[in-house]
């Protein structure tokens, strides 16, 4: 024989009974008796944050709990306190489950008179859709708050176990970390050594400097035979595919790597007045 889905609730309706005022009582009501099904115990009303240890719990709503508009419930479960807020709006009745150790809160929203047809009487009258209310006061407001773990100090601290792998940051704030040392993953590391170091400046500030982006084909690591030879502009040997149309970067015979750099041809016309050594 199936477990009565609502056994229970025409005891904790007869113990309030007599204090229901409006519609919107009725629904407090019947949350208050959905969370001590979960395991909820009231201890009283108000909005303190704090447990003192001495506080009396009860499957009873505490004296009170509908002299005012809105609802301030206080409940204990599993050690921890829980706050349940009931709002009166425009007809609405939005309700917050906030547990005050993290402060993360679970909410539904009811309209009233849609919800709730009468203030007495058998649930079937008072509550024509409660089936479908339970539902919605276990997923949305129980069960998305007690299956929320608690933010701790433990989950925050950040593990330095040498068999996690080191984020790009650690790079950052750690100088002298090796770039060719050997990762235990198998997936590409975004911060290795780009060929040739190009873009290794970018990439890390404690690298040495020079170079940036830009890739310098007469670098001590690139090694040319005789760089440069018969091409003009001094670019290397291969950069212009055989037999191509070319129009040289600069002056015929530009400069070998290693050599000064000439001075600037300086062909453009010298303003009105100006002594033949001055360039603008």
């Amino acid at each position: 024989m199936a477990a009565d889905a609502l056994f229970g609730w025409d005891l904790t309706f007869k113990t309030v009974e007599k204090d229901i005022k409006r519609k919107s009582d009725v629904l407090i009501a019947f949350i208050h008796w959905n969370l001590t099904k979960r395991g909820f115990r009231s201890i009283g009303i108000g909005d303190e944050r704090t447990l003192s240890g001495n506080e009396e719990k009860s499957e009873l709503l505490p004296t009170g709990w509908n002299e005012k508009d809105n609802y301030t419930v206080r409940y204990v479960f599993e050690d921890k306190l829980y706050i349940l807020h009931g709002l009166n709006t425009d007809g609405n009745l939005i309700v917050n489950l906030m547990r005050s150790e993290d402060l993360a809160v679970s909410n539904i929203a009811v309209k009233i008179d849609d919800t709730v047809k009468e203030t007495m009487g058998a649930i079937e009258r008072m509550l024509p859709n409660y089936k479908d209310l339970m539902f919605n006061i276990r997923r949305d407001l129980i069960d998305t708050i007690t299956s929320r773990a608690t933010t701790t100090a433990e989950t925050q601290t950040v593990r330095t176990d040498s068999s996690i792998r080191n984020t790009p940051e650690d790079f950052l704030r750690e100088p002298g970390i090796g770039m060719n040392r050997q990762r235990e993953s198998d997936a590409r590391d975004l911060w290795d050594l780009p060929p040739l170091s190009v873009g290794r400046s970018d990439l890390d500030p404690f690298a040495p400097g020079g170079g940036g982006m830009l890739f310098n084909p007469f670098g001590p690591r690139r090694d040319l035979e005789n760089p440069g030879l018969g091409i003009p502009g001094g670019l290397p040997r291969g950069a212009v595919p055989p037999g191509a149309r070319f129009d040289p970067v600069g002056p015929p015979g530009g400069p070998m790597p290693g050599r000064r750099q000439p001075p600037p041809d300086a062909d453009h016309l010298p303003p009105p007045g100006a002594n033949d050594f001055m360039f603008m």
